[in-house]
């Protein structure tokens, strides 16, 4: 069978995975004309016209709090601007009652009189239609401002509302009649002459061209009255005399399926994380990638929260198990079709405007593999063996004293490395390298990302775990610094100011300098240790010929001590630090068996 290639476009993508919602039957996705909106309430009206209830229609949502319904209802294409534009059949209390919480009753009456006059221009070709035109007859006797309240109001000002006729069934732009009616004022809106045809660049079919694409919501940090991904509105950006986007021509049809595609996406938290400052969707446009999209939801999203352990544990175990079968070419006995394309988006907010941070393309095998990889290289000595395998979040959080600090240029440089294959960016070698520095603490997290910065961009051997055999100077030197900083606990327990809070950064940047002092510091420390094993294991300490022995065995494996040493090999001292570190605690059977054998 021949497989398909993932598209190569983000647009031709979106439109693909609209298709999928629209021929999964267990999917609700709007038509051309429609869209799905958040719904608080409904406006109950009797045949006459008179209003009989205005009903909140919220669910119970996260916490207790009540949570909007996503209803079907006809698009509005969004609001821009100061300009009055009602939606029909449904919109917020201002345009449908005329009363907001906005304090301007001019306003809201004007809002109101346009809701009104959409409604009224209808009346004639809907006059058969039951409950629209017991919505006309409610318009026409409505007056806002004199009319009393509902009871519920003060809960309900502001939102949007649908109406409903008291004793029929589904709501009043649900009917057959006002959904073809709404179709057709729909088409003769876009071809009143206001608008352009042509060829559009997603599908090269002929098609009424979109002057303005539908807003995208759900990006953090965007508009919250939804932003744009194509969009011009500058002079400087037009071209050949075409205007806004019109630049970029995308049919009507087009842009109503891309925007309704990736909007489904925002609002689904299976498949939606934020990655620094970048919402980041991922997705598959066929039916076959949907086990792929649970489990990357699992890998890109927060740590695995704990309060089940037995669940955080399952978890922990699937996502290992995933990327274990990928490394070792086995996905096709996890997942249904391992070839089935697989998307990556990531969005930034830049006021009105979305940027696209980056766009990866590709199948869920090769998204897979490069994850596993990337696993891999990260494998480091003290990791607990149920931590979640680090991927792109926990790594970010080790570069700054606190998450707001983590440079968003970064952690989209570093989302794109991982999830792209790519070199790993030097600022995030720099920032790590920095944070050692600044708080003298190498965690494995720490050690990991040196060490696999080392490995994919600079093409360096760095072990998992302890090599005494390492032929790196600087591995050597931050095993040695290890030592010394190990006696002097030994020696002199807990210490407010350690060798390693004086000395650390400066040792791995000018050996030559600071460790002849250290050397001499040290074999002070060495002389206040029990020489005799029986009385080391009584104090619980090494004994002196313990470390006599270590000192001799590193240095013997180091020479003369360069004067300087480079950033990259600076990494490499702190990974040498970090491993013998580990080894001196080990296992406390371990520990005795050293002792015993002295």
């Amino acid at each position: 069978m021949t497989r398909a290639r993932p598209a190569s476009g983000l647009l031709p993508a979106l439109i693909a995975y609209y298709q999928r919602l629209k021929t999964a039957p267990n999917q609700t996705v709007a038509d051309f004309g429609f869209s799905v909106e958040k719904i608080h309430a409904q406006v109950v009206l009797g045949p006459d016209g008179s209003l009989v209830d205005l009903q909140d229609i919220r669910e119970p949502g996260a916490r207790g709090k009540p949570a909007p319904r996503s209803l079907l209802v006809p698009d509005g294409g969004g609001r821009q601007g100061t300009g009055l534009k009602p939606f029909f059949c449904w919109d917020n209390t201002g345009y449908a009652l005329g009363r907001d919480t906005k304090g301007n009753p001019e306003r809201a009456n004007a809002m109101f009189a346009a809701f009104r006059d959409l409604h009224l221009s209808l009346r004639d070709e809907l006059a058969d239609d039951e409950g629209f035109a017991a919505l006309c007859r409610f318009l026409d006797r409505w007056d806002p401002v004199g009319a009393e309240p509902p009871s519920n109001w003060d809960e309900l000002a502001g939102l949007n509302v649908v109406f409903k006729l008291r004793g029929r069934p589904g709501y009043v732009h649900q009917s057959e009649r006002v959904r073809a009616a709404w179709l057709r004022r729909s088409a003769s809106d876009a071809q009143d002459g206001s608008g352009q045809v042509g060829y559009s660049l997603v599908d090269g079919e002929q098609d009424e061209l979109a002057r303005l694409h539908p807003s995208i919501s759900g990006v953090v940090g965007a508009n919250t009255m939804g932003a744009a991904i194509v969009s011009f509105n500058l002079n400087a950006f037009e071209s050949y005399g075409k205007s806004q986007s019109f630049n970029a021509p995308v049919g009507v049809h087009d842009a109503f399926r891309y925007t309704t595609a990736l909007n489904r996406l925002l609002a689904d938290d299976a498949r939606r994380v934020r990655i620094g400052d970048a919402t980041v969707v991922f997705w598959s446009d066929r039916d076959e990638g949907g086990e792929a999209e649970e489990t990357f939801s699992q890998i890109f999203g927060e740590d695995v929260p704990r309060e089940n352990e037995a669940e955080h544990r399952a978890t922990v175990d699937r996502v290992r198990a995933f990327l274990d079968a990928a490394r070792r070419g086995r996905l096709a006995d996890r997942l249904a079709d391992p070839d089935a394309p697989f998307y990556i988006l990531g969005l930034s907010p830049n006021a009105s405007r979305l940027n696209v941070r980056y766009w990866l393309a590709g199948t869920v095998h090769e998204f897979a593999e490069r994850l596993a990889e990337h696993v891999e290289r990260l494998e480091m000595t003290g990791a607990r063996p149920d931590a979640p395998p680090l991927i792109i979040r926990r790594l970010l959080l080790e570069t700054a004293r606190e998450p707001k600090d983590i440079p968003p240029q970064l952690a989209g440089e570093v989302a794109r490395a991982v999830l792209g294959g790519l070199r790993y960016p030097r600022a995030l070698f720099t920032a790590i390298v920095r944070r050692v520095r600044v708080d003298s603490r190498v965690n494995h997290i720490r050690a990991a990302i040196l060490k696999t910065f080392l490995i994919r961009n600079i093409g360096m051997e760095v072990p998992v775990a302890l090599d005494k055999d390492h032929p790196d100077e600087a591995y050597q030197l931050g095993r040695l610094f290890a030592a010394l900083e190990f006696a002097q606990t030994n020696a002199l327990g807990d210490l407010n100011k350690s060798v390693k809070d004086s000395y650390f950064g400066a040792a791995a940047a000018t050996p030559s300098i600071v460790f002849p002092r250290l050397l001499k510091l040290h074999h002070h420390h060495v002389e206040k240790l029990p020489t005799n094993s029986e009385d080391a294991r009584s104090e619980k300490k090494r004994t002196k010929g313990y470390f006599d022995r270590l000192d001799q065995e590193i240095i013997g494996r180091i020479g003369q001590f360069p004067r300087y040493l480079p950033l990259e090999r600076q990494g490499l001292f702190y990974i040498g630090y970090f491993h013998q570190r580990q080894a001196f605690f080990t296992k406390k059977a371990e520990e005795t068996k050293e002792t015993s054998d002295e």
